[in-house]
């Protein structure tokens, strides 16, 4: 049996995580851990009716961390994982370059799963995207519309960054020259290989990416939906699950769909 610890774990998809792994025969949840100043720190809280202390600390023997906090909260459970040779599976956006830098470091001591988004239908889509915009070309002009619930706190979201990736990567564009980040004013005609992307801020969305390529006389639209966060927390433990045993290195949940779908 798997021993995991979750941080994050009254956000609602650490949450999620947690109630999930409860009922996971997989996995043991040793620890559910949440910021020193959280109203929940040291009280128990219900997951799927078991009752568990959440702490701000790492007390507990586990064998991997799942880390659903912000930036800052990556970092420092990512130290606390280099201190004990924990293999790491991070699902926070929004990291500075400096702590990219500091996570990028550390994989070459521990094995690090870092996502923006562990949907395996949005980690199919990263596949797709790449091939539509080479066979499409030039002729067809590119938008990426991506929707958030209203406390979201980075913009656009990670999966619609990695989504532009994707796209610049195929049509060997960068994002300093071709990407616009929302337009507003007299912004002149639309320069070819130009992408543009638009975040959504409303309600309680819990996520939704789309990709439009229009050209002439048709338009092509993929769109993404989650439903729940439910989907996340899957994705998460089948990374978390999939991460055991797999030597130093920085990896994707691509890496863990691609495997999986291999073996299969």
């Amino acid at each position: 049996m798997i021993r995991l610890a979750v941080a994050g774990a009254v956000g609602r998809t650490g949450r999620c995580v947690v109630e999930r792994a409860v009922r996971d025969d997989r996995f043991e949840v040793v620890a559910a851990m949440t910021h020193a100043n959280c109203p929940s720190c040291d009280a128990i809280v219900q997951y799927a009716d078991k009752p568990i202390t959440v702490t701000s600390d790492l007390h507990e023997t586990c064998d991997v961390l799942v880390d659903f906090t912000i930036a800052d909260g990556t970092i420092a459970w990512l130290r606390k994982c280099l201190e004990r040779g924990i293999p790491l599976v991070t699902g926070a956006t929004g990291h500075s370059p400096d702590q990219l830098a500091e996570i990028e470091s550390a994989v070459s001591r521990i094995p690090i799963v870092k996502a923006a988004n562990f949907s395996v239908g949005i980690n199919l889509l990263l596949n797709l995207v790449g091939r539509v915009a080479r066979e499409l070309g030039d002729d067809y002009d590119t938008e990426i519309v991506e929707a958030h619930h209203r406390h979201k706190v980075d913009a656009p979201s990670g999966t619609a960054l990695a989504l532009l990736d994707e796209w610049l990567e195929a049509t060997g564009r960068t994002r300093d020259a071709d990407a616009v980040f929302g337009r507003q004013g007299q912004t002149g005609e639309r320069p070819t290989g130009q992408i543009g992307v638009h975040a959504v801020r409303m309600g309680d969305v819990v996520g939704r990416h789309e990709i439009h390529f229009s050209g002439p006389g048709e338009s092509l639209q993929i769109t993404h939906t989650a439903h729940s966060r439910d989907t996340f927390a899957a994705g998460a433990l089948r990374a978390a699950a999939w991460i055991i045993n797999k030597p130093p290195g920085l990896y994707t949940m691509r890496d863990v769909v691609g495997e999986n779908a291999a073996s299969q």
